[in-house]
């Protein structure tokens, strides 16, 4: 099993973060087998994460433009570059690295998003060394539809057994898009307690689908 227990980003601008060190150390021994990754931005978070001691990180760039200039302020290609040296730097500190890739189904920015730009980043993340990437549609737009045809974008450049599903549910579709995934062969779903979360940078959006949802 895996939970992801915080975020090692600017408390500045994600407050609700502050304190991710303290979380991470207080279930650092839930038990064998248990990952713990932590969202890591950048260098500084890398370091932030590390002397916290995690074992795993994510990191997470957007298929849109709009959304990555407005979550990280960067392009999407200047994020690339980043992460990979973020990746490099915790592959070498023995640490794992899980990849994110931001707004699958559309952006509260840009509007639709091609499964070819989705593709394009998947494949980046797994270049510099994530050992799976979750496609996270992070303003819970996608139908059954439209995640079939991304997922059929993403696959003909990453393995379908790399590939995680992360579906947001605005409008009730997250249950609907998951069965579509776990059709597609993905075998890895995100979820949160209670249908917990939601995006700063996205006004609307609500949380990943409930876990207890999943489950049942």
């Amino acid at each position: 099993p895996s939970v992801e227990v915080g975020a090692f980003v600017s408390p500045k601008w994600v407050p609700q973060m502050g304190d991710s060190a303290q979380v991470l150390q207080e279930v650092a021994d839930l038990g064998p087998g248990v990952r713990l990754p932590v969202l890591v931005p950048n260098a500084k978070g890398l370091e932030a994460a590390a002397s916290a001691g995690a074992r795993e990180i994510a990191i997470f760039a957007s298929a849109s433009e709009g959304f990555s200039q407005r979550n990280i302020n960067c392009t999407v290609a200047e994020s690339l570059e980043r992460y990979r040296a973020v990746c490099a730097s915790a592959l070498e500190r023995g640490l794992a690295v899980r990849g994110y890739v931001s707004c699958v189904a559309g952006c509260p920015v840009d509007g639709r998003v091609k499964p070819a730009a989705v593709a394009h980043v998947a494949a980046q993340l797994v270049d510099m060394g994530c050992y799976e990437v979750s496609l996270g549609d992070t303003i819970g737009v996608g139908t059954p539809g439209t995640v079939q045809a991304m997922l059929q974008g993403v696959s003909r450049e990453v393995g379908v057994e790399r590939l995680a599903a992360h579906f947001h549910d605005t409008y009730g579709q997250g249950l609907a898009n998951i069965l579509t995934a776990l059709d597609m062969g993905v075998a890895t779903v995100d979820s949160a307690v209670a249908g917990l979360g939601g995006c700063p940078y996205a006004p609307g959006a609500t949380g990943n689908v409930a876990t207890e949802d999943v489950l049942y």
